[in-house]
C-alpha cells in the first residue's frame, strides 16, 4: 500500500511544493512555537523578555538570525519527511519481526478480523430483517474500513488506519482484477490534471495528520522528560502532557483522510482506468471477465515482462 500512496505524486510535489508546506514545515513550526513557549515558561522569562533580547540584535544580526532560524526548520522539516513513510508503515501494522511485536500484532490483527466478520454478521442480520438500507450503510462503512470479506484471512493488518488503506488498495482488485501497487504509479501520469489535484490534496490531509501525530506524540515525551530532569514547574509538565490528546485527536482525524483518500484512489480507477490500455495501444474491452483478463495480462507485462497479446479482445467503451 505504501507504494500506492507514494508512486505517482512526485518527489519535487512531495519535497517542495504544497504537499511539503502544509504536510510537513507546518506542523514543525506549530511544534517549535509550542516548544519555544514552553521553554521560556521553564526558565521563567516572558515573550516580552525575549522581545527585548531580540531589540538587542542590530538589523542585520536579526536578519541573520532569523534567516539561521527559517533554514534551521526547513532542515529540520525536510529530515522529518524522510523519515514521513517509515513511520506511517509503523502505523498501518508493519512492524519489526520481534517476539514482542509479532504476539502483539497477531493478537491485534485477530481483534480487527473478528471485528469485521461480526459487522458482515450484522449486515446479514440487517438484510434477513428486511433492513436494507441500514445493512447498506453498514456494509459501506465496513468496506472503507477493512479489506473485503474474502481478504480478511490474509489481508487484515492490526491497526485500524492499515487496514482502511488496505480496503483502498484492495478495491481495484476486487472490481476489476487490477492489482493497484502495481498499475497504479503508471496510470497516475494519464490521468487528467483535476484528478490527480483531488488525490494529491486527499493525501496531503493525510500526511498533515500524521505528521502532527508524530510531533505530538515527541512533545508529550521529550518535553515532560526534560522538565522532571531539570526540575521544571510541575503545573508546566502536567501542561505539556497534554499533547498526548491532541496525538488521539489526531490519529482519528488520520482515520478520516486515510478513507477520504481511500475513496478518491477508488474513483480515479472508477473513472480513468482505461486511460493506461488506451496509452499502450491495448483496446479497451467489454464485460467484466475480458476486463479482469486485461488487467491481468498488463500484470504480467510489468512484473514478469511477458509479452502482451497481439490480437485485440473486444472493443467498447468505458
Amino acid at each position: 500500500m505504501n507504494t500506492l500512496l507514494e508512486a505517482g505524486l512526485g518527489t519535487a510535489e512531495r519535497v517542495l511544493g504544497s504537499r511539503f508546506l502544509l504536510a510537513v514545515l507546518l506542523p514543525v513550526l506549530v511544534a517549535a512555537g509550542a516548544s519555544g513557549g514552553v521553554a521560556l515558561a521553564a526558565t521563567g522569562s516572558t515573550p516580552g523578555d525575549a522581545l527585548r533580547a531580540w531589540q538587542r540584535f542590530s538589523a542585520s544580526g536579526q536578519l541573520l538570525a532569523a534567516l539561521c532560524v527559517l533554514l534551521g526548520l526547513v532542515a529540520a522539516a525536510y529530515l522529518l519527511a524522510l523519515f514521513h513513510l517509515p513511520f506511517l508503515k509503523f502505523l498501518e501494522g508493519y512492524w519489526p519481526e520481534t517476539a514482542l511485536l509479532r504476539g502483539l500484532r497477531e493478537r491485534r490483527t485477530a481483534r480487527h478480523r473478528r471485528r469485521a466478520e461480526e459487522l458482515w454478521q450484522r449486515v446479514t442480520e440487517l438484510h434477513t430483517a428486511g433492513a436494507h438500507l441500514r445493512a447498506s450503510a453498514v456494509a459501506t462503512r465496513l468496506l472503507a474500513a477493512y479489506p473485503p470479506r474474502p481478504r480478511l484471512a490474509d489481508g487484515c493488518l492490526p491497526t485500524a488506519l492499515g487496514n482502511r488503506l488496505r480496503a483502498a488498495e484492495f478495491y481495484p482488485l476486487e472490481r476489476y482484477g487490477i492489482d493497484a501497487v502495481v498499475i497504479w504509479p503508471r496510470l497516475v501520469p494519464l490521468v487528467p490534471a483535476e484528478a490527480t489535484a483531488r488525490v494529491v490534496a486527499a493525501r496531503t490531509a493525510l500526511d498533515s495528520t500524521v505528521t502532527l501525530l508524530g510531533l505530538a506524540m515527541a512533545f508529550g515525551t521529550v518535553w515532560p522528560l526534560a522538565l522532571l530532569a531539570t526540575g521544571g514547574p510541575e503545573p508546566l509538565t502536567v501542561l505539556t502532557l497534554l499533547a498526548w490528546p491532541l496525538a488521539w485527536g489526531a490519529y482519528r482525524a488520520a482515520l478520516q483522510a486515510a478513507t477520504a483518500y481511500g475513496q478518491e484512489v477508488a474513483v480515479t480507477f472508477d473513472l480513468h482506468r482505461h486511460e493506461l490500455p488506451r496509452h499502450l495501444g491495448l483496446d479497451v474491452v467489454a464485460g467484466p471477465a475480458a476486463e479482469r483478463g486485461t488487467w491481468d495480462d498488463l500484470a504480467q507485462f510489468y512484473l514478469r515482462n511477458l509479452p502482451l497479446p497481439t490480437s485485440p479482445r473486444v472493443n467498447g467503451g468505458r
